[in-house]
């Protein structure tokens, strides 16, 4: 159940999760001070500030080529498009919580034919779980971190040979990173390290980084140059997107940087909820700077009492509540960003009390 429909925020709403929220005009001031804003705007995904930005994420990558796309969903299906051409097979092997397989109405199969086999379940799958099928795969996709399982990782011994097991057999390897920025302080590496150990590499210009949308692709420029029919048979290839960009640089000056202070928040933040009876935190502890909490009680009265919340505190706890496997549970996210530092963890912990009292 998604909140997102006139909730009544206002211009001094506290929010838990993720950045402070921008209103127009203060968006507007924020671009007016980004790197960048005296270039000319690109036309067709061609400027100088665009090619500024794909050098720079190339570069924190470690990779040699990158382009911007308007749209994640685009980016990753003709990546995945371009490395199953090149292989001869469409078959992709994915966990089968990962965005690419939850939350895009089955693009990549309705749209390009392709064929996947689904690995895991609620934990990272495994080099050995890849081992274990039985057809010729045209590339392995893995989701760093998997949102839908909690932002879990797999150990940097699994990763690793989970890169390994593609190389020995020429299967590319596709990280789908759009949070690859905050998963870097639980391997104590490098965004470069991390990004070496695939062949294609998707990184969202938004989440976390808190920009106003767009992602980029990078690797190696052959395939990554592959890429540019099939994003505008998709309709990717827009006018202009040079807000994006502004917002983009801004966002990486501004976040990347505290990528370890937020992950360092979300651990205390956690473990005082996990306080608080009759909440759950998974993971425990957090991996990334989210996680899950799952909370007793239905989500349409928990909807109904973070509603009231907001009356009553001028604060917003959560974006939405989905039902969990658990009977009697629903699920919720935290996400640490620059947004949650108007609260302590003792204040978070008495507002998931009050939630939880109010839907009784």
């Amino acid at each position: 159940m998604h909140l997102r429909d006139d909730p009544g925020w206002r211009a001094d709403t506290r929010f838990l999760s993720h950045h402070e929220r921008l209103s127009a005009a203060e968006w507007l001031d924020r671009l007016r001070e980004a790197p960048g804003v005296d270039a000319l705007p690109d036309i067709y995904n061609e400027g100088p500030g665009l090619r500024e930005l794909e050098a720079e994420v190339a570069g924190l990558l470690g990779k040699p080529a990158a382009r911007f796309v308007a749209k994640g969903v685009i980016a990753q299906q003709a990546m995945l498009r371009v490395w199953t051409e090149r292989s001869g097979t469409p078959v992709v092997a994915l966990h089968s919580r990962s965005h690419i397989e939850l939350d895009e109405d089955g693009g990549y199969q309705r749209l390009h034919g392709l064929v996947p086999v689904r690995l895991g379940t609620w934990n990272p799958f495994t080099a050995a779980e890849l081992d274990a099928v039985a057809e010729r795969i045209g590339v392995v996709v893995v989701e760093l971190p998997i949102r839908r399982s909690g932002h879990k990782l797999p150990s940097w011994t699994e990763l690793t040979a989970i890169s390994a097991w593609c190389r020995e057999r020429g299967v590319p390897l596709h990280f789908d990173g759009a949070r690859l920025w905050e998963s870097a302080p639980f391997y104590g590496r490098s965004l470069a390290e991390i990004a070496a150990l695939a062949d294609s590499v998707y990184v969202s210009l938004y989440k976390t980084i808190g920009g106003l949308g767009g992602c980029v692709l990078a690797g190696e420029p052959a395939p990554i140059a592959r890429t540019r029919p099939w994003t505008t048979r998709h309709g990717g290839n827009l006018y202009t997107v040079f807000p994006y960009v502004l917002a983009a640089r801004a966002g990486l000056r501004e976040h990347l940087p505290r990528m370890a202070e937020y992950r360092e928040r979300a651990l205390g933040l956690a473990a005082a909820l996990a306080r608080v009876p009759g909440v759950r935190v998974a993971p425990e502890p957090p991996h990334t700077n989210a996680f899950q909490v799952y909370l007793p009680g239905t989500p349409d009265r928990l909807t109904a009492a973070n509603r009231k919340l907001l009356e009553r505190e001028n604060v917003w706890l959560f974006g939405n509540f989905t039902e969990s496997p658990v009977p009697g549970l629903t699920m919720a996210e935290v996400g640490v960003g620059s947004a949650t530092a108007a609260f302590t963890d003792d204040e978070a912990a008495g507002l998931f009390a009050a939630l939880l009292d109010e839907a009784r």
